[in-house]
Formats: C-alpha cells, sequence, structure tokens
C-alpha cells in the first residue's frame, strides 16, 4: 500500500492550510485577532512563533517584544519544569486541555491562568509545534476564593446563616442552623421557611418579604422560633436583600442568634430585683406594723377577760388571737433578723382545714358556695401550723376566687405515698369547679409577680406556698381545664418525716 500523502493533502486525508480558499484563511485569522483569550503558537524548542492580541493584552507583551523569544519568559522561575513536560506531550501527539498554572505578566504580576494546547502539522502530517490559547483565570479564581472563604465563614458560624428565595423557600442551610433548629440541610432546603415559624406568627413573613423585596434590611428583630422538637426558643434575626449579579433582588439571607438563655438571665436578673424591692419594703412595712399589732393583741387579751362572754364569742376571740399571732410571725420572718426557730407539730388536718375554712365563712356565704370536705378520719401531719394555715389559706382563696357563685368546692385530704419520693405522708387537694388556666399561663402560675388576677392579685401566693412546702421536704401539682368540665385542682403532699436540714425563711 502506498503511504505517501497525495498533493495537498496531508497524512491524515485533510486538506492542508495552504490549499484552504485565501478568505477561510483571513476568517480564522480575524478570529484569532478578535479573540479575548489569549492564542499563541511555539515551535518544538519553544520558540513563540504567533502572538494575537489577546496574548499582548493578557501578558503585556507586544508582538514584535516576544516573537522569536523563547515561552519561558512567561513562565515563573519555579514552573520551568513544565514546559519541557509539555512539549514532549506535544511531540507525542498529545492534547492538553484546562491545564490551570501560573504564568508572569510583562510587569512581573503573576496570573493564574487555564491552557489548552493542542500539535501543530504540517502538510505531511508531521507535528512542528503546538498551539495554545491561554485564558486568564485569576478574577475567577479570586472569586472562588472569596466564595470559599465566605463559605467557611458561613459553615464555622455559632449563628444559624440561613437563605430563602422571594417566595420564602430555603435555599441554604448552613451547620449552626442544624445545631439550633435541629433540621437538617438535606431535611429543610426547598422546604418554606414557615416550617420554623409558630402558627400564630405566620403572619410575620409576608410582611418581611415585601420589606425585603422592597430592598430593605431588618436588624435584630426578637421573635420566636420552633426547633424540629417543637420547642420554642427566642431568637433575634437579621434579614438582607439578596442580590443576583445585575443587582436584582432574588432572596434574603438572615442570621439568627439563640437568645433564649440571654431572655432567662434578663428575666431572672428583672425578678431578682423585683424580689429584692419586695423584700426592702415587706421589711419596712413588718417593722411599722410590729407596735399596731402588739396593740391589737392587747385589746383582744382584755377582751377575752370582760364579763358576760357567750361561747361562741369567746371562740371567735381565740381565732383572732391565733391569727393575729400568726401575722406577727410572717411580719418577724419577713424582718430576716433571725433562724425560724418554730418546731413542727402533729396536727389533725381536719382541725387546720376547718380553721383556714371558718376564716373564709363571709366569703364562701356571699358567692353562696359549698364546701364538699372529704377528709380521712384521724388523718394528721407533722409540720409547723403557721405555714401549713398560710399554704391552705392560699389555695383556698383562689379557689374562691376562681368559683363561679353557687358552685362547689372540694377540700380532699388522705394518707398517701408520694410516686416520685416513694415517702409516706398526707395529701390535701383543693378543688373548684371555676373557669381554668389556660395552656399559655400554666407555665407561669408558681412564678413571682404572675397573676391573673388582675388589680386584686400580687402574684406571691403560689410562688410562696412552693417555697414553703419544698421547705418542708414536699411539693405542690396541679391539674386544670379550660373544657367541660372546666375547674382546677390543687394538690399539695408534705412527707410524714422531716427533712433533715434546717430551712430559713427567705423574704
Amino acid at each position: 500500500m502506498n503511504t505517501r500523502s497525495q498533493p495537498g493533502k496531508t497524512s491524515n486525508g485533510s486538506q492542508s492550510l495552504s490549499q484552504r480558499n485565501p478568505a477561510a484563511l483571513r476568517l480564522l485569522a480575524a478570529i484569532v485577532e478578535s479573540s479575548d483569550d489569549a492564542i499563541v503558537s511555539k515551535d518544538l524548542n519553544g520558540i513563540v512563533t504567533s502572538w494575537n492580541k489577546g496574548a499582548e493584552r493578557v501578558f503585556g507583551y507586544s508582538e514584535e517584544e516576544i516573537l522569536g523569544k523563547s515561552i519561558t519568559v512567561i513562565i515563573p522561575p519555579e514552573l520551568q519544569s513544565e514546559e519541557p513536560q509539555i512539549l514532549a506531550k506535544i511531540r507525542a501527539g498529545e492534547r492538553i486541555e484546562h491545564f490551570e498554572t501560573v504564568r508572569l505578566r510583562k510587569d512581573g504580576q503573576r496570573i493564574q491562568i487555564s491552557l489548552t494546547i493542542s500539535p501543530i502539522k504540517d502538510e505531511r502530517g508531521t507535528i512542528v509545534g503546538a498551539a495554545k490559547i491561554a485564558r486568564d483565570v485569576t478574577r475567577l479564581k479570586k472569586t472562588e476564593e472569596a466564595a470559599f472563604r465566605l463559605s467557611a465563614i458561613v459553615e464555622s458560624s455559632d449563628d444559624a446563616i440561613v437563605s430563602k428565595d422571594l417566595n420564602g423557600i430555603v435555599t441554604s442551610w448552613n451547620k449552626a442552623a442544624e445545631r439550633i433548629l435541629g433540621y437538617t440541610a438535606e431535611e429543610i432546603v426547598g422546604k418554606p421557611i414557615t416550617l420554623i415559624i409558630p402558627a400564630e406568627l405566620h403572619g410575620d413573613e409576608p410582611r418581611i418579604l415585601a420589606n425585603i423585596a422592597a430592598g430593605k434590611r431588618i436588624e435584630h428583630f426578637q421573635t420566636i422560633r420552633c426547633r424540629k422538637n417543637g420547642e420554642r426558643i427566642d431568637v433575634s434575626l437579621t434579614i438582607s436583600p439578596v442580590r443576583d449579579q445585575n443587582g436584582k433582588i432574588i432572596g434574603a439571607a438572615k442570621i439568627l442568634r439563640d437568645v433564649t438563655q440571654q431572655k432567662r438571665m434578663e428575666a431572672a436578673l428583672h425578678m431578682s430585683e423585683r424580689l429584692a424591692s419586695v423584700g426592702r419594703l415587706a421589711a419596712t412595712v413588718a417593722h411599722e406594723i410590729n407596735n399596731p399589732l402588739e396593740a391589737i393583741t392587747n385589746f383582744i387579751y382584755l377582751a377575752k377577760h370582760q364579763p358576760g362572754l357567750t361561747d361562741k364569742l369567746k371562740r371567735y376571740l381565740d381565732s383572732a388571737d391565733q391569727e393575729l399571732s400568726r401575722v406577727a410571725h410572717i411580719a418577724q420572718q419577713t424582718l430576716g433578723f433571725y433562724r425560724d426557730s418554730s418546731q413542727p407539730e402533729s396536727l389533725a388536718a381536719s382541725e387546720v382545714i376547718d380553721g383556714v375554712l371558718a376564716i373564709y365563712d363571709r366569703k364562701l356565704k356571699l358567692k353562696k358556695l359549698r364546701v364538699e370536705r372529704r377528709i380521712e378520719p384521724h388523718v394528721t401531719v407533722c409540720t409547723v401550723k403557721g405555714e401549713l394555715k398560710q399554704i391552705l389559706s392560699n389555695l383556698i382563696a383562689n379557689a374562691i376566687d376562681a368559683s363561679k357563685d353557687e358552685g362547689v368546692i372540694i377540700v380532699a385530704a388522705h394518707r398517701s405515698v408520694d410516686s416520685r419520693s416513694h415517702r409516706h405522708g398526707i395529701r390535701i387537694s383543693i378543688a373548684d369547679h371555676g373557669s381554668g388556666i389556660s395552656e399559655q399561663d400554666k407555665k407561669n402560675i408558681f412564678v413571682p409577680f404572675f397573676t391573673t388576677k388582675q388589680n386584686v392579685g400580687t402574684g406571691l401566693g403560689l410562688w410562696i406556698t412552693k417555697d414553703l412546702l419544698e421547705k418542708r421536704g414536699g411539693h405542690i401539682r396541679f391539674r386544670s381545664s379550660n373544657f367541660t368540665p372546666t375547674g382546677t385542682v390543687m394538690s399539695i403532699f408534705l412527707p410524714s418525716e422531716l427533712p433533715l436540714q434546717t430551712s430559713e425563711f427567705v423574704a
């Protein structure tokens, strides 16, 4: 077989450049000259043989300055070894595509480029050089590096950083968002952001998106969001518009900070300050009422010893004397000048309960309330009488206030074993058929100063009750319903054996 090339043909049968239409050659030359990329040719010794306008712009050398020079002029010293390797591949007929490296401009500036290098063949198909297209990717690389750094910052942030489109669909979700809100990126990207917004706050989202679409930034917006497990957390949000390359707003980026702990600390500090103020006021009031109390006690003593008193009037005076003694005891405790030295004693539950109910007899009659006593016979409790009366007084007063006219209050007492501590003791419960406690209020009923009684409540009764019970090793629990049948049951437990530690009253 004759393997020689036919005239005007290369060894692979294609038409040589010299045989192509002159107009086509001029078109190719125009394309090369107008290209934004550097298009360069060199022989197999690395000597530059052509240099287009794009190469002048990218590398800074004019065609006159570089033609006939070695291509190594634009290669940094530490990368000079690349050139022999490139030429070796070209001689072997290999094509090199998208080879990223560094080259030097005439002014010494280093630029990152992407190279595509192809063998150049003569009319006989012999490789005589190389043609390379060099694209300056310095700006692209810097953009990629900046994006990478920003991405690293976003991923390492302690704050949740999230983006969404103008329809409220999540488009990105960093690691902190996963940690704070519980959803992984796979679970929530592509889903509506309302997944983390409480139902009653869904109306906020259209307003936020409207502000973002108008180019407004929202800073330090404090609200509530929901974790995957349903837990609600306090958050501070900063929301900014996201724009595309043309400046068009396409979405929103939000930085979310969990401030739940901060809110709790602020609330605790505020509560501490309020309690301290109340303590100072209470101590002042207690100090001022000591003298009047002593005077009233003396008057009661004199009245009790007047001739001709009926037995009923004597019982009333005895009860008044006991209650005044309790008030004086509380006043002394409030002053905080001594450790409470009152000794627990064995008390008949029925007597203490009847004594407290007698105090509220007038209020019960005014509202036409009926009291059902369900007290186990011979049930006793070992505690301080004044404290138990104060506890029962708080609970019965609340039950009366909550009850509707002509309603029923059930007071029960029986021996019990606590389900939590398995200790033996007594359980006393007071049940009303009032409107019940709302779900929103249930979590706050033992918080100081929280009250639903508007201007007639201090919000301290249940807090004091809980404190007194826990001081004696007991506890309080409740159940309440807003649905038929409505009402609330307050249940207290006091152990038969008192805790070993001595407690001190704190005003």
